[in-house]
């Protein structure tokens, strides 16, 4: 047996209770289409001699599917149909089913892991190029927060799921990132664009977690940067690498 950190590195099948496997099954359209999307972006790059901005963004999708636990907690299994929990695990691609199923409990043994793509790598990249704007720290401390309150209302703890960012949720960081930088060139702009983003919509679901309504709603999984918000994590960080890129 495999200690439990290096199932992380490993696509290794594991039927812990009513859990998903850490290595989650790609949605393979999602990753076909920002596949596609990468590659007209990388010439882009490459012509404005940005490419480190590229290939974090690349890490990030080809990281998505790897999670890392941090610890347990008890939730409550939701009530659905059998008809309705396929419906929503199709939508979602999890297999709220076979969770369901796996035993008589009412509760799950719930897990929370930090997705590599998700929450890891941009993570790390936000502390990164917080280092070229200590002149408008205060500001982007106050517009992060700010970005967190608008993260957390648009979330949804969808049960059987776990936390849901619209796609559309970073959006919100540009018109932030462009107030804050006016005068700025546009892979500065793009940078800030980057960590307001990633920073305010992390911030946002660690506040959902923290008020989450256990003995309310519940899941096998609760995939912070992962499945339910690694989507809108991912656009907008494909949306600041294009406005970096902008001539």
């Amino acid at each position: 047996m495999l200690p439990q950190s290096l199932y992380v590195l490993f696509p290794i099948k594991q039927n812990v209770e009513g859990m998903r496997k850490i290595v989650n099954k790609p949605d393979l359209k999602m990753f076909v289409f920002y596949g596609l999307v990468l590659i007209p972006t990388f010439f882009l790059c490459y012509e404005k001699r940005n490419l480190s901005f590229f290939f974090v963004i690349t890490a990030m999708l080809l990281t998505s599917v790897m999670e890392v636990p941090i610890y347990k907690l008890r939730t409550k299994k939701p009530e659905y149909s059998e008809l309705e929990a396929r419906r929503i695990g199709d939508f979602y691609g999890v297999q709220i089913v076979e969770e369901m199923q796996e035993d008589r409990e009412r509760t799950y043994k719930t897990r929370v892991t930090l997705n590599m793509g998700g929450f890891i790598i941009p993570l790390f990249f936000s502390f990164y190029l917080l280092l070229n704007y200590t002149a408008l720290i205060l500001e982007i401390a106050m517009s992060i927060l700010l970005m967190a309150a608008f993260s957390f209302l648009l979330s949804e703890v969808r049960a059987g799921v776990g936390i849901v960012i619209p796609t559309y949720a970073g959006i919100f960081a540009i018109p932030l990132g462009l107030i804050l930088a006016p005068e700025s060139g546009n892979t500065e702009i793009a940078g800030l664009i980057f960590v307001l983003a990633i920073l305010g919509i992390l911030l946002g679901i660690l506040i959902t977690l923290a008020t989450l309504p256990k003995e309310e709603v519940g899941s096998a999984f609760f995939n912070i940067g992962g499945i339910g918000s690694f989507q809108s994590i991912f656009l907008i960080s494909i949306l600041a690498l294009l406005i970096g890129t902008a001539a």
